[in-house]
């Protein structure tokens, strides 16, 4: 049996850097900026692979659209999770309010699909939209 939602998660959530800049402005003030940068890796071996059949689609949508659908996804992947969905088996912390950037945003949102593809159910019923 597959196991795809540990791997994911651990590498969604231990894989973000935090760097702090420190930054004078003309009147000579300094300021602290703090920048985050995610990156998805997915252990699946088969996703990659997926990924790349796939990578033309890229910028079908833009980064709003594909945060939206992964606050959805993740809202629908964690109430499986919670009522023990054999094949979801980690709980995801998608914020909308944090700027993953597009790259990451557009993986995440490709692994839902290469979810549903491989498992053939639909996270969202209805949406089929790329």
């Amino acid at each position: 049996m597959r196991i795809f939602g540990l791997p994911l998660m651990l590498a969604l959530f231990f894989s973000c850097a935090s760097q702090k800049e420190i930054v004078q402005n003309k009147k000579g003030r300094c300021a602290i900026k703090d920048s985050v940068q995610y990156e998805l890796i997915v252990f699946d071996s088969g996703f990659d692979f997926w990924l790349a059949s796939h990578q033309n689609m890229a910028s079908q949508h833009s980064e709003s659209y594909y945060q939206s659908m992964n606050h959805q996804y993740a809202i629908e992947w964690n109430r499986r999770y919670a009522t023990g969905d054999p094949r979801i088996n980690s709980y995801i912390d998608y914020s909308l309010n944090r700027d993953y950037g597009f790259d990451f945003n557009y993986k995440l949102y490709m692994y839902f699909r290469f979810f549903e593809d491989t498992n053939r159910i639909k996270l969202i019923p209805g949406n089929r939209s790329l």
